[in-house]
């Protein structure tokens, strides 16, 4: 058993405390002595939900929700983005609406942009593949991909889609998913055949996908294929990246675990190996607490991080040790 109690009871509230920006219950910065700032909120708001600590009188999620919303452009329902190291307004929009959501709170201003997308089928294909811009983003695909989840994970949560765009988005991606591999390999590199093997990129692109998948209650193809390249691209110290578990460790765990749950637990002791693997280092990690605040700088890398282990958790909770059950706040908000 891994156990991540230390983590929780002696590092987690004084590192919190370094991005506190105001006075009122919400207000956080991105980084330490910064602004408010609509990251540093949600990133505390998501990452004290997923401790299952975040317990709220309804005037205390009033008062997350109108710092949140206070970022919120009334003309167009985005969302501005303030000090983060996403570059796009979908993930900055959505990641905002999944934070209002596992509060029971919704956006102020309606969004001016969804009927530009949902009016027609011809509209739906040009909002995910037909403009230029738009196969560049495939072609970054682990941070473009928000642009293309971000938009049913919106409209979703905001009760403002309709089943004509979710059935469409959702055979789309079912006829677009690489075979080999159940990823997304629409880019102009992999059109050109330069990327044969996949990649953490697009082992992480097509992870955004898959929640909405989830989040719906669908099945997404070739989930064998995924758990087969989701265990291969693990590195050996148990991550999928360098020695500080992230958002990425999510993207691996969460699709492997899935994919396999999918595939009637194909692989399963292997997957379980994998989770292992990545709980060590991450419980050597979060626990240390020089590393811990000498890597975690700022307030948007440990969300996914929390995320990851309460995945393992939920799946495998004989493994892993938590003063209360952590929450998979994907379970209860469509992004993260």
């Amino acid at each position: 058993m891994y156990d991540f109690t230390t983590f929780e009871r002696k590092l987690f509230d004084p590192w919190m405390n370094q991005f506190k920006s105001g006075e009122g219950i919400g207000e956080f910065s991105f980084e330490k002595g910064g602004p408010t700032s609509l990251y540093g909120t949600t990133d505390m708001l998501i990452s004290i939900f997923i401790l299952n600590n975040l317990m709220l009188f309804d005037y205390q999620a009033d008062e997350w929700a109108n710092i949140i919303n206070q970022f919120q452009d009334p003309k167009t329902g985005w969302y501005n983005k303030t000090y983060a190291l996403h570059h796009f307004k979908e993930h900055t929009s959505a990641y905002a609406i999944a934070a209002l959501h596992l509060i029971d709170r919704k956006p102020k201003y309606p969004f001016s942009w969804k009927n530009d997308i949902l009016k027609s089928e011809k509209a739906h294909e040009r909002w995910i593949s037909g403009r230029a811009d738009i196969r560049l983003i495939w072609s970054i695909i682990w941070l473009g991909s928000h642009v293309i989840s971000g938009i049913p994970a919106m409209l979703s949560m905001t009760n403002q889609g309709n089943d004509e765009f979710f059935n469409w988005c959702f055979n789309w991606l079912d006829n677009h998913a690489d075979p080999k591999s159940g990823f997304y390999h629409q880019g102009i590199h992999h059109r050109l055949g330069v990327n044969r093997i996949p990649s953490k990129h697009e082992m992480a692109g097509a992870f955004h996908m898959y929640y909405i998948y989830e989040w719906f209650n669908r099945k997404w193809p070739y989930p064998e294929r995924i758990v087969d390249h989701c265990i291969r691209l693990q590195h050996k110290n148990g991550f999928w990246d360098k020695d500080v578990t992230y958002c990425i460790d999510l993207d691996g765990l969460y699709s492997m675990i899935r994919s396999s749950r999918n595939a009637n637990w194909y692989r399963r002791e292997d997957v379980k190996q994998t989770v292992c693997r990545y709980l060590e280092n991450a419980e050597r990690t979060l626990n240390d607490e020089e590393f811990f605040f000498k890597n975690y700088t700022n307030s948007h890398l440990l969300p996914g991080a929390l995320s990851a282990i309460a995945e393992c958790q939920k799946w495998f909770p004989e493994l892993v040790k938590t003063a209360q059950t952590w929450k998979q706040s994907l379970d209860y908000a469509c992004f993260i």
